[in-house]
């Protein structure tokens, strides 16, 4: 089973690779699609990240006008943003005594990547790139007889 996982996201890596060859459009980083697959069947786990990436985003555009944020700086500081969020998300969670799904996010750094490709590309952009990136892996997995009940 691990090995298959690892063949996800290697295939997901070289999609990603081959789509931006194309059209030059990040899909949320090259990682990040081969993840949303292995998640495909925990919509709600997508979307928290989704909108994790989104408030990293815009917390980070309001940090940059009071410190000086570029290039490698700012990708570290979405990273440790959204590390941040999600901690402080499962504690909430936690304390409310809410389902741990409904909170839980895909990975610890899949969050500040995608922001990462907010900032760079915009949102539409690089969510419809997900999307088109992700759905295709999928089939492909599916026409390959390796579709994950996940």
């Amino acid at each position: 089973m691990r090995a298959l996982l690892d063949n996800i996201i290697i295939l997901g890596i070289i999609m990603s690779i081959i789509f931006y060859e194309i059209t030059e459009i990040s899909p949320g980083g090259i990682i990040v699609p081969g993840y949303l697959v292995l998640f495909l069947g925990q919509p709600l786990r997508i979307l928290m990240t989704v909108i994790v990436s989104i408030i990293t985003l815009y917390l980070v555009r309001i940090l940059s006008d009071y410190t000086i944020l570029y290039g490698k700086r700012k990708f570290a500081m979405m990273i440790m943003i959204s590390f941040c969020l999600r901690y402080f998300l499962n504690q909430g969670i936690n304390y409310l005594e809410i389902t741990a799904v409904a909170g839980t996010l895909i990975g610890n750094i899949i969050p500040g990547i995608i922001a990462h490709e907010f900032d760079r590309q915009g949102v539409v952009k690089t969510l419809s790139a997900l999307i088109v990136v992700g759905v295709s892996l999928k089939l492909i997995l599916i026409l390959l007889g390796k579709g994950l009940a996940v």
